[in-house]
């Protein structure tokens, strides 16, 4: 409080030092400008586009035919079934990749922070498909997949597992599965590596006196390892849920939706409205929906984790 009064009275009477911060601002706009350029081009600008945009009916090619239309385009959502079945099928993939990139890359962190035999190599192996594009991934596994083209099916057929070949990506109760444990196996590795650099983290004296006191190394993991990972936990399943509400490329490569849009996400089905229908106002306010649903996953998240820190 004394801080905030002397600054404050500093800033009355004309303060040297004050003088000196407001002559600073200058010197900062040259790192500060880039950034904030590109924060306002590529997200605030075609933020506020999209939200204007899922207020008027637009064809996406004539700016002189945007007519403002309201909440009609958010109303006709609650009409519309295959918005209700991308929403629930989106909320399916984030629940259920957010789990099985979570644990996969807990328990991957935790064989290679033993330092296992080839634990380094394994690292490396997890966490290469992350940088290999996923429209590379998906067509090689819809070629891998396919019931005629595919290796599949001939791999089953050949080790006597024929009655498991199937249509894979054709069979609506498969093909979302398929698409989720894709993309965990794609994304976990990133994961791995921030639990490995808490791991790295975590002070040898608290292992080392649960193993005095007798604690077997499983004993040790549970009750001394996996807590002290609990922020970091959090970070990860948050990084996971919003990784896995913006998924599109997996689906639209794969399935573009289908079968008969059993794979249908709210991403795939928003681009769908808006850049093969033409109808851009209704596409977006099906974007404005995803970004709504992040933010409150995202709010609700951290408020969650800063209740259990406390």
């Amino acid at each position: 409080m004394a801080t905030l009064t002397t600054e404050a009275s500093a800033a009355a009477h004309g303060s040297p030092r004050v003088g000196r911060r407001r002559r600073k601002w200058p010197a900062l706009i040259p790192f500060l400008g880039p950034a904030l350029g590109f924060y306002l081009m590529f997200l605030i600008i075609p933020l506020a586009g999209t939200i204007f945009l899922s207020l008027t009916d637009w064809n996406g090619f004539d700016f002189g035919k945007i007519d403002f239309v309201g909440v009609t385009n958010y109303t006709a959502l609650a009409h519309d079934p295959v918005f209700k079945s991308a929403l629930w099928h989106t909320l399916i993939f984030v629940a259920v990749a957010v789990v099985l990139k979570t644990v996969g890359a807990l328990a991957a962190s935790l064989a290679i922070n033993e330092r296992l035999p080839l634990a380094t190599l394994f690292r490396g192996v997890y966490v290469m498909p992350t940088v290999i594009s996923m429209v590379v991934i998906g067509v090689v596994f819809n070629l891998a997949l396919s019931p005629t083209l595919g290796l599949i099916n001939p791999f089953l057929d050949a080790i006597g597992l024929g009655h498991y070949a199937g249509t894979w990506l054709g069979d609506p109760n498969k093909a979302l599965p398929i698409i989720i444990l894709l993309d965990v196996w794609q994304n976990f590795g990133i994961y791995m590596l921030i639990y490995i650099s808490a791991l790295v983290a975590i002070p040898e004296d608290l292992g080392e006196a649960a193993r005095v006191d007798g604690a077997s190394r499983w004993q040790e993991i549970r009750r001394v390892t996996i807590p002290m990972l609990r922020s970091t936990t959090g970070i990860v399943m948050l990084l996971a849920g919003i990784d896995s509400l913006k998924v599109f490329t997996t689906v639209y490569v794969m399935t573009r939706g289908g079968p008969d849009h059993a794979t249908e996400v709210l991403s795939t089905w928003g681009y769908d409205q808006a850049f093969t229908q033409n109808d851009v106002g209704y596409g977006s306010a099906i974007m404005v929906v995803l970004l709504a649903i992040a933010f409150v996953f995202a709010f609700v998240w951290l408020r969650f984790f800063r209740k259990v820190g406390e």
